[in-house]
């Protein structure tokens, strides 16, 4: 009998096999313009809060095969890739060195971001954890435990992460209600074979970073009426660059929306680790 891996090795595996195509040109194909338009919709909230490029340091945590890095290296920006797949490390350097950004990217890391121990108290001005690796791992609380440790006092998270009421929504539309009133009540989704995806309310997520510390911001919903992943429809009327503005456009206008928030199929948040005199004034106010 063949004595079954544990579950996180089998996520690791998962996404160890998925690498290549997360790296490929068919992949690119696949998505078309709606990375763009996710890219555009976490963009607005990434660049507002930039420090200047002298001396800082950003976290692309959970980097999968590295998208951030391109917008920033480029503008002068350094950062460090992180993911807990080898693979996808290995195709984000690979992709990196192509660009000729290698001297931008002072660290690569295979590490779980629930466990991020190759990296010191207090490194970052800003970590981006996009590409929804809060909802993929499996300690969401520990996970935001770790940015914060890791995030310099005054510096920025942004993170998303699958929304619960959409999730459970999205489920009932399938008429799996077994499955259904488990996301309702837990939070749970059962993703790829073995795996479970943690969902999240608004209230919910802005409380997670809350309760470590953190200063909630900022939350928004992330190209709010398409689903996860998006339908071959979807993807195609954004094709048409007229389409693709007006919906961006469109998006933009009601991303803050707290009716838009209940029913998006992912959430961004934007939180600040205060240091010790902003906690104390703003406990006080």
């Amino acid at each position: 009998m063949i004595e079954k891996k544990p579950v996180h090795e089998q996520a690791r595996d998962f996404w160890d096999d998925k690498a290549s195509f997360f790296a490929s040109e068919e992949r690119r194909q696949k998505n078309r313009r709606m990375s763009d338009l996710y890219e555009k919709s976490c963009w607005r909230y990434i660049e507002p809060l930039l420090p200047p490029s002298e001396g800082c340091l950003i976290l692309e945590a959970g980097c999968g095969t590295g998208r951030w890095v391109y917008y920033l290296a480029p503008i002068g920006y350094h950062l460090e890739l992180l993911d807990f797949s080898g693979e996808m490390i290995r195709h984000a350097e690979a992709n990196v060195t192509q660009h000729g950004l290698e001297e931008n990217v002072t660290g690569y890391h295979v590490q779980d971001i629930c466990d991020m121990t190759a990296l010191a108290d207090n490194s970052f001005d800003m970590i981006l954890a996009l590409g929804m690796p809060l909802s993929l791992c499996n300690n969401p609380k520990q996970a935001v435990a770790e940015m914060f440790r890791v995030t310099k006092p005054g510096g920025y998270v942004v993170c998303d992460a699958k929304n619960r009421l959409r999730a459970a929504l999205d489920l009932a539309r399938d008429n799996d209600m077994v499955h259904c009133l488990q996301t309702l009540n837990t939070g749970a989704v059962v993703a790829e074979p073995e795996q479970v995806h943690s969902c999240f309310s608004a209230q919910e997520l802005e409380a997670l970073f809350l309760k470590q510390g953190f200063k909630p911001c900022i939350t928004s919903a992330i190209m709010p009426f398409f689903d996860i992943p998006p339908s071959k429809e979807q993807v195609a009327i954004l094709d048409d660059g007229h389409m693709f503005s007006q919906i961006d456009s469109a998006f933009q206008a009601v991303a803050e929306d707290p009716g838009v928030l209940g029913l998006t199929s992912r959430l961004l948040v934007v939180v600040q680790k205060l240091g010790d005199s902003e906690k104390r004034a703003w406990f006080d106010t």
